[in-house]
């Protein structure tokens, strides 16, 4: 038998009710190749029971006792494997059809040793800065896309890279953290597969899940946490990288155990996690970690190191009652008003740069080159003054154009007049500033859920004269002046009156800037052009057609045109007349194959135009409102 491509690993202990979705997305799996093995750990619903209802040669079953965690089974899992490449799956989750096939295509693509499809959380949290784009190769050591951020093994591993490495057993969570770290550190690659849903990570409704349970005990997880946090520090330097991760243990492992669970235990309960909690910190936390956590962690980091056992309760009780803080402006500097302030250091409550001043957009909009902006702002615990919406350089001048937000506490108005700003070729960013105190605060401004509106032209200092905005990775809003974008299509009228095509519409224009109409013939280098007439927002240009010659397609379209740059777009039809050029030729405006505007001449017959002619001659000769009637003799009868 050939070498499976991967070897799936499945722990399996009493989850009859997901199980079989889970089997059945593995053996659906488009890659050729797959074994499924189904470790099952003592499961007492019948999880057994299905299991052996499959007759399918792809899949092996192993059973054993309880061993008290998913380690053991997924150890006994390894021992079988025979695959290239190992795909953990729990059996509460599933895999999309194509995973891994999109998965060992990107590993053998790129050389790496790990890949990391994308996760879809079912009714939980799961990482998504992680997946905002594909990253063909990266380590651990780099930040973003920081892959430390997940530490489950839900990932395809190349079988070569863990083939000595080994879960903790008896573990009845977090046996898995160690062993992921010590393989991130062993890759000389790994791949993040953004693009496509690949894992469905699945939070049990009952919860009944171990995780859903609390986890492993203080006694037994606090030196799993330590172990992990060891093996970061046996491979990085001092420094930001080590710092990073090390901090997403404390806040995603350690601070959690300060929770409803530990006011709801006893005296001797709660010395486990305090102490447990306390040799971590005394091992591995730096300055630099504390600096970038949260206020509470900083206040049960201090009464952990310095004994103030009493004050952690109403800390804890605090945090976990939603309650919103006080702000208080202090010396340059800003602090929550929480229990303990005033007692615990200053430093505990410091705010200042993690302040909760939040701005997101209501709605966007251009106005020729001016940008209207509705903003949402608070800043729950207190009351900021002064705000103002700032434009904000990202190259070296680090420019600014600033304007007043109008309003109410929480909906504003900024009208920010883009084109007479000229910006600079380049990426702009847009902020809320505003005062709390005498202590200057300010936030990036969220786009939400508004719609963006498209590409403004405007004059534009080096570049093309269009600005185009858009959201960061972040979701931020941002602006790039001289975007490379292709420039939006434009509707427009076309009539032929007079030998003449007449072009017109509205084209919103800001700071000035020229509009030319061209007229481009098909197979040829042949181009016409007229400056058109603008008022407001409107526009009329005028081509003579009188040597365009019969038989020939001309495309409509228009340019922008500044001193820096010029940007280029079509006309897309609207309402369009055509008539006729001289004795024997028409003009027809019509909508090409593409939906964009263009002008066609014909050449009529000289049996069918002279008649035409003649007949209009005519009507203008005996209209009735020109016939003088004939002069008779007086007295006479005409």
């Amino acid at each position: 038998m050939p070498q499976p491509k991967v070897s799936v690993i499945v722990p399996v202990y009493n989850c009859r009710t997901t199980l079989r979705r889970c089997v059945d997305s593995v053996l659906g799996q488009t890659l050729p190749g797959v074994e499924l093995i189904c470790v099952d750990d003592g499961s007492t619903d019948g999880s057994r029971a299905l299991l052996a209802s499959y007759d399918d040669p792809r899949l092996t079953v192993r059973y054993q006792p309880n061993s008290g965690g998913p380690g053991a089974p997924r150890n006994v899992g390894l021992t079988l494997a025979a695959g290239e490449f190992v795909q953990f799956l729990d059996a509460d989750d599933w895999l999309d059809p194509r995973a891994l096939e999109l998965m060992v295509a990107m590993a053998e693509e790129n050389g790496t040793d790990i890949v990391i499809g994308k996760y879809v959380g079912v009714g939980r949290n799961v990482p998504k800065r992680l997946f905002r784009k594909n990253v063909a190769r990266t380590t651990v050591h780099d930040s973003p896309p920081d892959l430390y951020a997940t530490l489950a093994p839900l990932k395809l591993f190349r079988r070569e890279l863990i083939k000595d490495l080994r879960f903790a057993e008896g573990l009845l969570s977090h046996e898995d953290q160690e062993f992921t770290a010590k393989a991130y550190f062993r890759a000389g690659g790994v791949s993040v597969l953004a693009d496509h849903d690949c894992y469905f990570w699945v939070e049990r409704e009952d919860g009944t899940s171990v995780m859903q349970q609390g986890g492993a005990p203080d006694l037994d997880f606090f030196p799993a946490i330590g172990r992990v946090m060891r093996v970061v520090e046996e491979n990085t330097e001092p420094g930001p990288a080590r710092d990073r991760m090390l901090r997403r243990n404390f806040r995603e492992e350690i601070m959690p155990r300060f929770g409803a669970a530990y006011l709801a235990a006893d005296a001797e309960a709660r010395a486990v996690t305090e102490e447990g909690a306390l040799r971590l910190i005394r091992a591995h936390l730096t300055p630099g970690i504390t600096a970038s956590m949260a206020p509470f962690f900083r206040q049960v980091a201090h009464c952990l190191e310095h004994g103030l056992h009493r004050l952690l309760p109403e800390i804890v009780r605090y945090r976990l009652s939603d309650r919103t803080p006080a702000l208080l402006a202090k010396d340059g500097l800003i602090y929550e008003v929480a229990p303990g302030f005033g007692e615990l250091p200053d430093s505990c409550y410091d705010v200042t740069s993690r302040l909760p001043f939040r701005c997101e957009l209501n709605r966007l909009s251009w106005d020729g080159g001016v940008l209207r902006v509705e903003v949402k702002a608070e800043l729950p615990g207190g009351e900021f003054s002064d705000p103002v919406l700032v434009l904000r350089s990202r190259g070296e001048s680090k420019r600014t154009h600033t304007v007043p937000l109008l309003g109410d506490r929480r909906e504003r108005v900024a009208e920010l007049d883009v084109a007479a700003l000229r910006p600079a070729k380049g990426r702009w960013d847009v902020s809320v500033e505003a005062r709390l105190g005498q202590v200057p605060i300010s936030t990036r401004l969220a786009v939400g859920p508004v719609d963006l509106p498209g590409p403004a032209f405007l004059p534009v200092e080096g570049g093309r004269p269009l600005a185009r905005l858009y959201a960061t990775d972040f979701g931020n809003l941002s602006l790039e002046a001289g975007a490379s974008d292709a420039a939006p299509d434009q509707p427009a009228s076309a009539v032929v009156a007079g030998g003449r095509l007449e072009v017109s519409g509205r084209l919103p224009l800001g700071g000035g800037l020229g509009l030319r109409v061209l007229a481009r013939q098909r197979g040829e280098d042949r181009v016409e052009t007229a400056d058109a007439a603008l008022d407001g927002a409107s526009f009329t240009a005028r081509l003579p057609l009188r040597d365009w010659a019969p038989g020939t397609i001309w495309r409509l379209e228009y340019e922008i045109v500044d001193r820096d740059g010029t940007v280029s777009g079509v006309f897309t039809p609207r309402d369009l007349t055509g008539g006729r050029v001289g004795l024997r030729r028409t003009a027809k405006p019509y909508t090409t194959t593409k939906g964009s505007l263009a002008v066609q001449i014909g050449e009529r017959s000289l049996y069918l135009a002279v008649p035409s002619l003649l007949g209009g001659l005519a009507r203008r000769v005996l209209r009735p409102s020109r016939i003088t009637p004939a002069r008779t003799a007086r007295g006479t009868r005409p």
